[in-house]
Order: C-alpha cells, then sequence, then structure tokens
C-alpha cells in the first residue's frame, strides 16, 4: 500500500466568499475579484497555507521585538496589551480614494470654520444653525477657550475621521477626532512591518507612499514656531507612561525627531514656555499636545490636572508658543455636533457636506428626542458631549429592565445623549484559521491642514473584527488592524523620505545640558533596576547551581550563606538566612524554582524586572531601538522562560543563564551606542551605585563572619560577582579571603569591585552640571568622596583579620558605611537633580473620560 500525504490548501482569493448583503473590499456583487487586489490574490496564491502562517508568525514577532502595545482599562486595572496586524492588506483603488480624499478634505475645512466660529463670533449659535444647548451645557466648553488665538491661521492641524462603508458602497462619517487624534504612529508601524514582509507586493500594488504625509508635518510643525528660527524646539507633550498613548507617543517622537515631554518637564516664566533641564530652561516653539483640552492649563482649568503646564494659555495668548492642535478643539468633536454639520457647512463655506454623516440624532430636540424613543432598536445610543473608548448601548440587546432605565435616562437628562443609525459595515478578507473569511471593518482617516491647503494621508488605520459591535469602540478596539494601500494605475514616486536634503546645512553641536530631570530620574532608575536584576539572577544560578550538585546540602558551608544573601536583597523569606528555622519552611530545592516566579515579593527578580521595563517604557524615546528590544524581551521572556522551565533545576539554570545573556547585551549597547552626555551619566550612576550596594549586602551576608572552610564560600561569592576567572588568573587554585576581599573590595582595576563602582561614581558626579553659585563640593559629592576615601585607604590583608569575636571587624564597618552612605547618595542626587515640582491645584474644572 502506498500512503500519500494530503494536498495542503491554498489561500486563495477565488475562493473566498463574501458576506451577503454587504459591500466587500475584495469582491464585487457578482463575486468577481476586484482587479486593484489582483497582486495580492496572484501573490497569496503563490504562498501556500506553510507560506502564509509563516508571514504570520513573522509579523508577530516583528510587532513583538518592536514593542508595539497598547495600554487599556480592565478589571484589574490598566493593562499593556500587544498590537494585533492581519496579514493581508486592505487594498483601495485610486478613483475610489480620489473621491474619499476630497471629502475629508473639505470636512477638515468646515470643521475648521465650525470651531473658529464656535470659539469666536458664534454666529451658528445666533442664526439657530446649532442649538445653544449645543454649546453652553456641554462640560468641555471652558469660558478660556474663547477667543484663544489660532497658529499659523488655523485651530485645526492635525484632524482624523472615522468612516464605514454602508451596502451600497458609500463611506459615511461616524465621528470626527479634533482634539488630539490618535492612531498615526500604529498606522506608521502597520506599515513598516507589511513592507518588510510583503515588499514585492507592496510595490506591485503601486502603493502610495506615507512618508509625504510625515514629512509634511514634520515640516508644518517647525512652520509655527512664532519666532521662525531656522531649527525651532518642537515638543511633543504626552500624558505619560499610563496612558494609552504611551507607545504610539514615544514612536511618534523618535520618527519625526521630536523632543517627547511630560507637563512636569516644562513651565512657563514670563509668558515663555520652557523646557526644564539639568542646565537650565530651554524655550519652546512649539508643543504638539496630546493632553486633553481641559488638563492643559491647571490655572485656569482642571483642578486636578498634573499633565499640564501652569501658565500655558497665556503663553498662547501672548503668542510665544504655537500649540497644535489649538486648546479648545475638542469643542469640534462633539458628538452632538454631527447632525447640524450640514447646515453649517452651507452657511459657513456655502458647500454641500459631500461625505455624509452617519444620520445622527441629539435628543435635546424635542422632536428628535421623540423619534429616538420611538426607533430605539434601529439605533445605538452615544453620549452627547465626550468621546471615550467605552461601547456605544445598542437597546435592541438590552434586557427590558435595562431599556427601561436607558428610557428614564434618556427622558431625564435628554441633552446628554445622542443616538445613530446602526450602520452596516463593509467586509474585507482576513486569514485565520487556515482559511479566508470576510471580518467586518472601519477605517480611520488623518488630514493635515496647512497654510497651502488640506493633505490627506493617503492610507488609514483599519480594524477589522468578526463582531461588527466591536468596530464601534475606540481605535484600538477589534481583533487586528489592517495595513491600508491606496493603489495607482501609475508607478508611485519612492523619493521623499524624511532625511533632509545632502545639501542642507546643520549647525554642529554636542549635546549637553538640555535633559529633562524627568528623563534623568527615569535613566537613572533603569540603571539601578537593570544592574539589581543581574545581581539577583547571579546570585539565584550560583545557589540553584549548588543545590542542583551531587553533595549533600549539609555538606556545603557556603549555601546558608548564599540564602542569607538571598534574604537581604529581598529574593527569598528571611527566615532562611535564621539558624534553626530552616526545618519549618519548605526545603530549598523546592523554595528557589518558585522563588524566581514570585511577584509579591517587592525586590525580587519578577518585581525589578517589570521596574526596569517601565522605567523604559518611559524613556523610549531616549533609548536605542536595539537596547529597547532587548529590554522588551526580558520583560516579555522572564515569566514564560522561567515558568516553562517548572521544578527542572537544569532547565532553570538555562534560563537564568539566558536572562543574565539579555541583560549583558543591554548592558553593552548602553555602554557602547551612547553618547557621554547627562543621559548616560545618569544611566551609569544608576548602575554604579546599584552594583556596589548589591555587592556590598552580599559580601556583608558571606565574609564577615567565616566558617571552617572559606575557600567555597569565597569561591560562590566570587562566582555571583563574575570575577572567578580574574581569581584563578591571578591565584590559580588557591582560594583564600584576603585576595577575594582584595578584588571584590579594594581592586580599581576590578570592574566588579566596590571601589571601581565608587570610583566611577565620583568621576560622573563631578561631570554633571552645578549651580554657577555653589561652592565647593556638593551633597552628593562629599558622600562618594567619603566613602571612596574609605575604601582607597583600606588593606585587604586588615579587612580579612578575624577578631576575638570570631567576625571581621574591619571589613565589616566599611561595609556598614558604604550600606548606609549608597542610599544617602541616591538620595542627595535626587535632591540635586531629580525634584519635580508639586501638583498644581486650581479653582474650577470638570472630570470626565476621555479618549482619541
Amino acid at each position: 500500500m502506498v500512503l500519500t500525504s494530503p494536498v495542503a490548501s491554498t489561500p486563495s482569493l477565488g475562493d473566498y466568499v463574501a458576506t451577503p448583503e454587504r459591500f466587500d473590499e475584495c469582491k464585487t456583487p457578482g463575486g468577481k475579484l476586484r482587479p486593484h487586489w489582483q497582486p495580492v490574490a496572484n501573490y497569496l496564491q503563490s504562498l501556500g497555507n506553510q507560506g502564509m502562517n509563516e508571514r504570520v508568525a513573522t509579523i508577530d514577532e516583528l510587532v513583538h521585538e518592536n514593542g508595539t502595545t497598547f495600554n487599556v482599562d480592565s478589571e484589574e486595572g490598566r493593562a499593556v496589551r500587544p498590537w494585533r496586524l492581519s496579514s493581508i492588506p486592505l487594498v483601495i483603488d485610486s478613483a475610489s480614494w480620489a473621491k474619499l480624499e476630497a471629502g475629508l478634505a473639505q470636512r477638515t475645512l468646515v470643521l475648521e470654520a465650525v470651531l473658529d466660529d464656535l470659539l469666536g463670533e458664534q454666529r451658528l449659535v445666533k442664526e439657530k444653525i446649532i442649538p445653544p444647548d449645543v454649546l453652553w451645557a456641554n462640560p468641555y466648553f471652558q469660558r478660556a477657550y474663547h477667543q484663544m488665538p489660532s497658529c499659523g491661521g488655523k485651530r485645526l492641524h492635525i484632524t482624523a475621521t472615522d468612516i464605514a462603508r454602508a451596502t451600497d458602497g458609500t463611506w459615511w462619517v461616524t465621528s470626527d477626532r479634533t482634539r488630539a487624534p490618535s492612531g498615526l504612529g500604529y498606522l506608521l508601524e502597520n506599515r513598516i512591518v507589511t513592507t518588510r514582509v510583503f515588499p514585492q507586493v507592496v510595490r506591485q500594488c503601486n502603493t502610495r507612499r506615507l512618508a509625504s504625509f510625515f514629512d509634511s508635518l514634520r515640516s508644518h510643525l517647525r512652520s509655527l514656531a512664532p519666532r521662525m528660527r531656522d531649527n525651532p524646539r518642537v515638543a511633543l507633550l504626552t500624558p505619560g507612561h499610563d496612558s494609552y498613548r504611551e507607545f504610539e507617543d514615544a514612536y511618534l517622537a523618535r520618527y519625526l525627531g521630536l523632543t517627547l515631554v511630560e507637563g512636569t518637564d516644562l513651565a512657563a516664566r514670563g509668558g515663555q514656555l520652557n523646557l526644564k533641564t539639568l542646565g537650565g530652561l530651554l524655550p519652546i516653539e512649539v508643543l504638539w499636545r496630546h493632553v486633553s483640552d481641559r488638563k492643559c492649563d491647571p490655572l485656569e482649568l482642571d483642578p486636578d490636572s498634573i499633565e499640564g503646564v501652569t501658565g500655558l494659555l497665556r503663553s498662547v495668548r501672548e503668542q510665544n508658543v504655537a500649540v497644535v492642535n489649538s486648546v479648545g478643539s475638542v469643542m469640534a468633536q462633539t458628538p452632538a455636533l454631527l447632525p447640524f454639520l450640514p447646515a453649517a457647512s452651507q452657511l459657513l463655506l456655502g458647500e454641500s457636506l459631500s461625505l455624509p454623516n452617519v444620520a445622527t440624532y441629539w435628543c435635546g430636540g424635542k422632536k428628535e428626542c421623540d423619534y429616538v424613543l420611538s426607533n430605539l432598536d434601529s439605533l445605538v445610543i452615544r453620549p452627547a458631549f465626550v468621546v471615550s473608548g467605552v461601547p456605544p448601548v445598542a437597546p435592541s440587546t438590552l434586557s427590558s429592565s435595562a431599556r427601561e432605565e436607558l428610557v428614564a435616562a434618556i427622558k431625564a437628562k435628554p441633552r446628554e445623549f445622542v443616538a445613530q443609525q446602526k450602520l452596516a459595515h463593509s467586509t474585507t478578507p482576513v486569514w485565520t484559521d487556515n482559511q479566508l473569511e470576510p471580518w467586518y471593518l472601519a477605517l480611520r482617516c488623518f488630514q493635515l491642514q496647512t497654510a497651502e491647503g488640506v493633505e490627506v494621508l493617503p492610507g488609514a488605520l483599519a480594524r477589522v473584527s468578526p463582531r461588527e459591535q466591536e468596530l464601534d469602540r475606540s481605535h484600538a478596539s477589534g481583533h487586528l488592524t489592517m495595513d491600508c494601500w491606496v493603489s495607482s494605475t501609475q508607478p508611485i514616486d519612492t523619493e521623499t523620505t524624511l532625511l533632509p536634503p545632502p545639501d542642507a546645512k546643520v549647525a554642529l553641536k554636542r549635546s549637553g545640558d538640555e535633559l529633562p530631570s524627568r528623563v534623568a530620574e527615569h535613566l537613572f532608575w533603569l540603571g539601578r533596576y537593570a544592574e539589581r536584576a543581574e545581581a539577583i539572577t547571579r546570585l539565584l544560578r550560583t545557589t540553584i547551581v549548588r543545590v542542583a550538585g551531587e553533595n549533600e546540602l549539609s555538606d556545603m558551608p557556603e549555601l546558608p550563606r548564599l540564602l542569607a544573601a538571598l534574604a537581604a536583597i529581598g529574593q527569598i523569606e528571611p527566615g532562611y538566612a535564621v539558624t534553626g528555622l530552616d526545618g519549618t519552611l519548605p526545603r530549598v530545592e523546592d523554595m528557589l524554582p518558585s522563588s524566581i516566579m514570585d511577584r509579591n515579593q517587592p525586590r525580587g527578580l519578577q518585581a525589578t524586572i517589570g521596574s526596569m521595563v517601565m522605567n523604559a517604557r518611559s524613556v523610549r524615546d531616549r533609548i536605542s531601538i536595539d537596547a529597547y528590544r532587548i529590554i522588551q524581551r526580558i520583560g516579555s521572556d522572564s515569566i514564560e522562560r522561567t515558568s516553562h522551565a517548572g521544578d527542572n533545576m537544569g532547565r532553570v539554570i538555562e534560563r537564568l543563564n539566558l536572562l543574565i545573556t539579555d541583560l549583558l547585551a543591554f548592558a553593552g549597547v548602553a555602554s557602547e551606542s551612547t553618547t557621554r552626555t547627562h543621559a548616560w551619566r545618569f544611566l551609569q550612576l544608576g548602575r554604579r551605585i546599584e552594583r556596589a550596594d548589591q555587592t556590598a549586602e552580599l559580601l556583608d551576608a558571606t565574609m564577615v563572619n567565616p566558617v571552617g572552610n572559606e575557600a567555597s564560600v569565597c569561591e560562590g561569592v566570587l562566582d555571583a560577582l563574575d570575577s572567578m576567572m580574574t581569581y584563578r588568573s591571578r591565584y590559580l587554585n588557591l582560594v583564600r579571603p584576603a585576595p577575594t576581599i582584595d578584588l571584590l573590595v579594594t581592586d580599581e582595576t576590578n570592574p566588579r569591585s566596590l571601589s571601581f563602582q565608587l570610583h566611577e561614581i565620583a568621576m560622573l558626579i563631578s561631570q554633571l552640571p552645578t549651580g554657577a553659585k555653589i561652592v565647593g563640593l556638593g551633597a552628593d559629592e562629599k558622600i562618594a568622596s567619603r566613602m571612596l576615601h574609605a575604601l582607597r585607604i583600606a588593606d585587604p590583608i586588615q579587612l580579612s583579620e578575624i577578631g576575638p569575636n570570631k567576625s571581621r571587624p574591619h571589613l565589616e564597618r566599611l561595609l556598614e558605611q558604604l550600606i548606609r552612605g549608597l542610599p544617602s547618595l541616591s538620595d542627595a542626587i535626587a535632591a540635586r537633580y531629580l525634584i519635580h515640582t508639586g501638583t498644581t491645584q486650581i479653582l474650577t474644572g470638570v472630570s470626565v473620560p476621555e479618549m482619541d
């Protein structure tokens, strides 16, 4: 009998079956492939199932390596989720896109005119085009917004439009984003990843490039500088690392060459907005804000805001800084405005709105409210004044009691609700479970308004889901995102780039003091936590190697000392360091593997790695891409690696080896690929202080109180401090306390010794900026100098001497001085360089959650 293997099926768009009674992006109603999809169809046919699944894995790997994530609120609090990208793009033909592009450009002009009127003359209200309550009942409207000056003659510079396609192929607008639209960074990441995986198909489709849009964006931001300098300082104001915008803001800042700042990095002085740095205040010309309007200035707006800058509105009024988008632009994205935009377009521009809204009803009008209450099953209900990530309510899915509650709420406060007609989204093919399936589609398009007009980004952030209702939420919702290709019948110009022209003149300079203290603080603690993670991992490996060996635990005099050291650094219960309690605790060989995974130990390995990743995320735009990828891998792989190891000691040791390798890789990249600026100095200061602290704690737990056979203890300490090879090269197999103490304490040539750390610390501190009025040494310099002097005058032979009480008193005193002094040194550095202004309280404000 001849056995034959089954032939693998092939992903074919010819076999793809679209959803009946829905517009499909790939196929016509008659089931024919749309011509602009042909290159994609040919490529899918050539791949086969295996090739397609390999591309899916590659995309997931690239997204993972790049650390592409988004933050969402869950029952457990704010959670970090991986970004998901479809292996099949969305392709739109140039003719269809041209019509959509014209409608998007016109809509931007309409919203600009409406916003300018609402914050100025208010003609729309006076002539009853827009009901007064849409403005006056809106909790987002602040009097401070009224008559605020625009910059560059525009209030809206970057806008976004959420659209969906109905069954007849018509595009409908579901909502606008005018405050600080999010998604640009994710859209760009989608294109970069997809291009790397399918480079030939992108070219075959003549896909329009995105670089020209981002080049225009960067040039436009620079052009808005009030003083029109050749190279103005343009900053991107982000809410911070806990925001859902965390990844995107860092990504855009790096890509566009902007300074990423938080509110605590900025100060308004004399009507000028400045960046607070170690070297003083540096003026900011343009601020691209991703902070809510109401949180921009705690002096005039939100009473609890720590995201904005006190005095920012004064700087705007005096036109000393250009803010993009203008403060108050949130008013143009109010859902209650949607029903009145067609009439507003006619009044202000004399034009009909070519890109229609999905039918929207503001319940503040009696006629509209009655209609909504009579047709609930065909509508979805949203808040009237706020755009958030909360999904709309579909009354047709509610229980009778929930429906009655909704009706009562609408009748009680009708102005606070809008209703929208349910929209039937178009579908597009998605590769899932080894087959092509039609999933529902929604797009977010982006527009840039400049002095020359409106430029529409040639593409969109596409979201797909098998469940249509998921697409009614924020841009981070849905099962997958897609790269959106706008195809052309002509070859595409590939010359556009964000690189400056070859003949552009650039003033030469060296980076110096322009480092915000917040960034310096995160870099300092990134260095500390990275070094702490390495110290814990090395000590764990040293201990587990001995526990997993063939010798009895009772025959290893170094083991109690190593356990005491683990207890001292917070990795295991302190009881393991107390003689006589070991019999009441779990066995060491059972406890150690699980301790690696214990996330409840505040100073344990997992908590340390988590803190390391958090600080890296906060300064993502300040560290190299390679360095961040290593940190990302450490954070995501540490739990997976150790959890898969289980109780297998050999696997645990293997996983610890891999973790040490990754930590050393980060240390190497940070050392060899970082310019010697203050950013590098604070990162190194954190590493050196932590290494000195960990070394002092380890020596105090192992070497102060000698045991009968100290050779094994010395070997364990040398192994944990990565100094065994150096010791062997000097002393061969003769392991004794005095040379061990010399190598680890007083030898300034050993990069693992205490003397080496204090020498480096003193040098780094001396290179930090000092105030002109300071005479003599600062508190941090004095502490470092005292500890370095104590080490330099220490005699290793004397340190190794055993006193009458069977301990090493000289070593103990020296280590105690360091263990006390190092935290004081860290506090002194923080007090001198890393203290931020506290929260400013103000008089008025409204607290409502928002999302763009």
